[in-house]
């Protein structure tokens, strides 16, 4: 291997090996949920400066995610799964989060209440993912849903909102409020 490769090299490597099909995407999800778990961990044990950085990551992440389920993931498992209570749920804790994430993107991470906000939003998420992980996405599997079949579409997706969110980001870290 190359010395200096980026996590990009590597990522778009990775990418043209698999070819046509890629990666299943409940993988990727997975590998996102993870991310997001490791985040608010680190967010924990950041020092007050650290912190404003690592949540913005964190909210973009979710931003990002969220809007990949909402857009592609979820309308394709609502079609092989018979539970549609199990998507709705899932669709509703989307909006209580992004409803924690706008209160956070309008407060600095030094505020009082911020670091409260943020741990709730993270139950709710690390509740998210294990019904997603533990219900939806084995009773997708079970009505036939095929991981494969849309995880290209979800990777060109994910690379446009990241763009996008990355691009639109204001400064370091959370939003700043204005005086009063």
């Amino acid at each position: 291997m190359r010395e200096g490769r980026s996590h990009n090299d590597d990522m778009e490597e990775r990418e043209m090996e698999e070819g046509e099909g890629g990666e299943d995407v409940f993988e990727m999800l997975k590998t996102d949920h993870r991310h997001v778990q490791d985040l608010f961990t680190k967010f924990e044990d950041a020092d007050k400066r650290a912190r404003a950085s690592v949540a913005d990551e964190t909210l973009t992440a979710l931003e990002v995610h969220a809007a990949l389920e909402e857009e592609l993931v979820y309308p394709a498992i609502a079609e092989v799964i018979d539970d549609e209570d199990l998507v709705n749920e899932a669709k509703e804790e989307h909006h209580v989060a992004k409803l924690l994430i706008k209160e956070l993107r309008k407060m600095d991470a030094e505020d009082e209440g911020f670091s409260t906000k943020f741990k709730v939003l993270g139950e709710l998420v690390g509740h998210h993912i294990e019904e997603e992980e533990g219900e939806m996405f084995p009773q997708a599997q079970e009505g036939g849903f095929e991981p494969k079949s849309i995880s290209d579409e979800v990777s060109k997706r994910k690379g446009r909102l990241m763009q996008k969110y990355e691009g639109g980001k204001k400064s370091s870290g959370s939003r700043r409020k204005k005086a009063a």
